[in-house]
């Protein structure tokens, strides 16, 4: 009786193997129209979402990305000011897929789980500049590695 147990356990555990990962190897990269050098940004926090499971992040996303605070408007300003401290604070409390940081080249690394949609996002303080952020949806099946560019702009100069 216990070796059929064995057995079975066995069988069972073949049928159930460790789910793909793919990488994200990506870089955190100064906008084109910013660009100085070559060398990418060092100190970028990146995290990896599963897209689908977080509507609050990509909402905030999107009301950042149609403010129309760039030209100055004190109001949209402060709404753009409230809104990005608002997707921070969801980005801490979301369950991520994986977190890096970027090294003194501006690469990183993240592996994960196998997902339709991955929500990359970058956040990093840079001094005088207001937001400082990028986000990037790819695709992480059938895949062992993902190549993602993170363009870090200056949200006040684009």
């Amino acid at each position: 009786m216990f070796w059929k147990g064995v057995a079975f356990v066995s069988l069972l555990s073949l049928g159930h193997s460790v789910p793909e990962t793919t990488l994200l190897d990506g870089t955190a990269q100064p906008c084109a129209d910013v660009k100085e050098t070559t060398s990418g940004i060092p100190g970028v926090h990146v995290y990896a979402f599963n897209a689908a499971k977080i509507p609050t992040i990509r909402q905030s996303l999107y009301v950042l990305d149609t403010l129309d605070w760039e030209n100055g408007n004190p109001e949209a300003m402060r709404a753009a000011a409230v809104e990005y401290n608002r997707l921070l604070s969801r980005v801490q409390k979301a369950r991520k897929l994986g977190y890096a940081m970027s090294n003194g080249n501006g690469d990183f690394e993240i592996t994960v789980a196998q997902t339709d949609s991955v929500l990359v996002f970058g956040e990093a303080r840079m001094p005088g500049e207001a937001f400082y952020y990028s986000s990037k949806v790819v695709g992480a099946v059938d895949k062992e590695e993902v190549r993602v560019v993170l363009l870090m702009c200056s949200q006040q100069l684009l």
